[in-house]
């Protein structure tokens, strides 16, 4: 039986991310799949969380921790390491934040270094903090994953000595049941195209609002643009343009973003830059035609499944916006290749992989502790 700690602090927060989710999902699946094989130690936590259900292989240890902040990460540095050494684990897991200093081996999950490729993004001392934090990662750990082979191309790229030791495992994408959404008032019964993201720089809604104001001027019945996610008054605090046609929703429940994907004519997700890009899987998942950005993991994730345009040539989206919305055999092809390419990324195929990483680790660290 092995015995598998994980930090699961980020399942303590309130409002779900999607490294929340992945942690959830990720411990789902392992548990449905190796509750005979394993047993999971949740730290963090004072109990498991109720999306989790009622695992007989998990528990938690008393060990609560600060969910997000620099006293989480204070947490991970300096009460974790001490809490490790009261439970006797095989391998200690770390799917967000930074793993602790400790003899357990390690593995810990990078979704991907988008502060350190891109710091024009983030705060100052949020990059100077994850530059520590993963440099450190990738010192201590036994065995890095990351979420795509783009993202593990990057952090090879970036740091030596993760060669040889990380290994890219897809997220999965659990479809959605149309059946069980929840109508967003007042959409109902009215076409409209639909982003989902926060309001990041990296997520490019300056280019997409430009790119949909020229699709607007040169279309006889154009549709909405709907923005899932970033601030209802995203005009006002992220300095954009005003721009007739574009709906703000701010947060919206699982029940009404499972309605927005089903009913939309198209998702437009002209990121910039992603690790994974689950998004794109959702939509597909529900046969939703998807247009997004041809470059990195995007491009990885998307396949031949979706129409791919330049995210920094406003053209190039506005073409896709005008054909999308006007041919409906692109539509009728990409709603029937959507589904088949979702169904390819399945987390019981996540949990498959990250089971025989820990099987690796786990032995390695017994090994090395016979020749000692």
């Amino acid at each position: 039986m092995l015995t598998v700690g994980v930090n699961a602090r980020v399942l303590g927060k309130p409002e779900p991310t999607g490294v929340g989710r992945y942690t959830s999902r990720l411990l789902d699946s392992l548990c449905d799949r190796y509750a005979d094989e394993a047993t999971f130690v949740l730290f963090g936590l004072d109990e498991p969380p109720a999306a989790l259900g009622d695992y007989g292989c998990l528990r938690t240890a008393p060990e609560p921790a600060p969910h997000s902040g620099l006293h989480a990460h204070v947490w991970e540095q300096m009460r974790l390491p001490l809490a490790l050494r009261k439970y006797d684990l095989d391998v200690f897991h770390t799917p967000a934040g930074g793993p602790p200093v400790t003899s357990i081996p390690s593995v810990t999950t990078i979704h991907d270094i988008s502060p350190i490729v891109h710091p024009e993004w983030f705060a100052k001392r949020y990059v100077a903090l994850y530059r520590l934090l993963t440099a450190h990662a990738v010192r201590t750990s036994d065995r890095i994953v990351t979420v795509s082979a783009f993202a593990r191309d990057e952090i090879v790229g970036r740091y030596a000595a993760a060669e040889g030791k990380t290994v890219p495992i897809h997220n999965g994408v659990t479809p959605r049941d149309c059946d069980e959404g929840t109508p967003v008032d007042p959409l109902a019964g009215r076409a409209f195209l639909l982003f989902v993201g926060a309001l990041n720089p990296r997520k490019n809604l300056r280019t997409l609002i430009e790119s949909y104001r020229r699709y607007r001027d040169r279309t006889v019945e154009p549709q909405d643009l709907v923005l899932a996610g970033p601030d209802r008054d995203v005009f006002a605090s992220g300095g954009l343009q005003r721009t007739e046609g574009v709906r703000t929703l701010g947060f919206v429940s699982e029940a009404q973003l499972t309605w927005l994907y089903c009913n939309a004519t198209a998702f437009v997700f002209p990121s910039l830059y992603e690790g994974f890009g689950l998004p794109i899987l959702e939509a597909m998942s529900v046969g939703t035609p998807v247009i997004t950005s041809d470059r990195g993991a995007m491009a990885e994730v998307a396949g031949d499944a979706a129409l791919l345009i330049d995210p920094e040539r406003p053209g190039s989206i506005t073409d896709a916006l005008d054909r999308i919305t006007t041919e409906t055999g692109l539509r009728a092809r990409l709603a029937s290749a959507g589904p088949a390419r979702a169904s390819e990324f399945t987390w019981a195929d996540t949990a498959e992989e990250t089971m025989r990483v820990y099987r690796s680790v786990a032995a390695e660290g017994r090994e090395a502790t016979i020749r000692r």
